[in-house]
């Protein structure tokens, strides 16, 4: 191939974003781009068509004879085809169209060359209607998502987003700023995906951080344990029939106003979060705490049935993911307790301290951040992060994984649609379940018994989007 006609190849690659895969099956001839065609969610009664690149690699022409096969073959035809042979070194293009008929899931396969070869096909039918405001909808893929913090894969390129602008809920807040959001899901099998970005220019992961400014390490006169916060996203789901304070409340119509914000719960201990009656499932994503393990926190909110619920929000069963690493005001010295030691379980040391492998905080020792003697400016986490003892444990079931860059946040999270546990909602196949989202900025985290001496319960700000109640319709 001359220069010329690569670099016409290389500019259609990078104008459609996709992705190019090398066949490896035994004596295939072809490129193309993208191996694979996923179609997304298309309206009854209307149909989506996508091009394939199709390179032959050989010094060789390769007959294409391309076809379709498998059960939903119907669905999807080829609309615009090259002539049957392609030379050596020449690039050419398919059209393939799908144009689904009923409210369902459609796989079919495209062969082509000979000898053939593979190109997975799927999409998924929905309502003529469309996609409604507030609602998420969950496309079926063919493969899993890689847990990475990233929206760079072929399956999320497959999902249709949904925008929303997230504003300040607390009716006392000040703080009039807004967060674009942008969320996306997928199902792979028996698990659901969510991709969740956040546009925030500053990340915020290293809540309640000793800062040493400086002179004698042991002296609690040089160290300043500061009251910044965490970045988090929580989503909340019902669990049967939940209402709030007024007649006629449900979480259907108003979200999460039926915990957060009820009188019952207005000063508990983190701002309440539970119901005046029934369950919710909570999960909750914190940038400094459970986001460096990689899950999401794993709550039941539960309010007065009059019987069973304690009118509390709790952890599922399990640790805790993380404990404070400064003793109660009053109780000794405001010292750091633990510094990092070992390998810190592979986690910076500069930002995070895992707490199995941690140390007694030692100012007569070096930093094991830096390996140097203490020196002004230099920091220590003041949370310690503790490890789930149990894999299997109902805290744990929501993976995750972060990265901020560029202004945002990108969040993956996943969780089997049933978890098997009673405190996790479950994710039924074929309906539309309602949920709230919000995004917590800069939030201070608590610890119970410094919670308990503040002079005024906290409300921290969070950003929450309209319509409050949205939907996630999976496949």
């Amino acid at each position: 191939m001359n220069l010329r006609a690569a670099a016409a190849l290389l500019g259609i690659v990078l104008l459609w974003g996709c992705e190019s895969s090398l066949v490896e099956e035994p004596g295939g001839a072809l490129e193309l781009i993208p191996a694979e065609l996923e179609f997304g969610s298309v309206p009854l009664g209307q149909s989506k068509t996508l091009r394939l690149l199709v390179r032959n690699r050989t010094d060789s022409a390769v007959v294409l004879a391309p076809s379709i096969t498998g059960a939903d073959r119907a669905a999807f035809s080829i609309v615009a085809q090259p002539a049957g042979t392609l030379p050596a070194g020449r690039t050419d293009s398919l059209l393939l169209r799908f144009t689904p008929t009923e409210e369902r899931r459609y796989t079919a396969t495209l062969l082509i060359g000979e000898p053939a070869v593979r190109v997975p096909l799927s999409g998924t039918g929905v309502p003529p209607g469309g996609i409604g405001a507030g609602e998420l909808l969950a496309v079926e893929v063919s493969t899993a998502p890689r847990l990475d913090g990233r929206a760079d894969d072929l399956a999320w390129q497959s999902t249709p987003p949904l925008l929303l602008t997230l504003r300040q809920v607390e009716p006392l807040a000040q703080d009039n700023r807004t967060f674009r959001l942008t969320l996306r899901a997928a199902v792979y099998r028996d698990t659901l995906y969510l991709l969740a970005e956040i546009e925030d220019p500053t990340p915020h992961e290293t809540p309640n951080w000793f800062r040493f400014t400086g002179g004698d390490a042991a002296s609690e006169a040089n160290w300043q344990l500061t009251t910044q916060g965490q970045d988090g996203l929580a989503l909340m789901f019902p669990i049967g029939e939940v209402y709030g304070d007024r007649p006629g409340e449900r979480f259907e119509t108003v979200g999460c106003l039926t915990a957060c914000h009820p009188t019952a719960s207005l000063n508990a201990y983190e701002g309440g979060s539970y119901p005046t009656r029934g369950r919710l499932d909570i999960w909750y994503w914190k940038a400094g705490t459970t986001g460096p393990q990689g899950y999401a926190d794993d709550y039941i909110a539960e309010g007065s049935d009059g019987q069973r619920f304690p009118n509390e929000r709790r952890g599922d069963i399990g640790n805790a993911f993380e404990d404070p690493n400064f003793p109660p005001r009053g109780s000794g010295p405001m010292l750091p307790i633990s510094m990092a030691g070992g390998d810190n379980g592979g986690l910076d040391r500069t930002r995070f301290l895992w707490q199995p492998t941690a140390v007694a905080f030692n100012p007569r020792a070096p930093n094991p951040a830096t390996g140097r003697p203490w020196s002004a400016g230099d920091g220590v986490p003041g949370w310690a992060l503790r490890a789930q003892t149990n894999p299997f444990s109902s805290r744990g079931d929501i993976r995750a994984r972060a990265l901020h860059s560029n202004g945002r946040w990108t969040v993956e999270l996943k969780r089997a649609l049933n978890t098997g546990n009673s405190d996790d909602v479950v994710l039924y196949r074929g309906r539309s379940i309602p949920f709230s989202v919000a995004y917590f900025d800069n939030v201070r985290k608590y610890a119970l018994f410094e919670y308990l001496n503040l002079p005024s319960a906290p409300r921290p700000g969070h950003f929450g989007p309209d319509p409050p109640v949205l939907w996630l319709r999976l496949p």
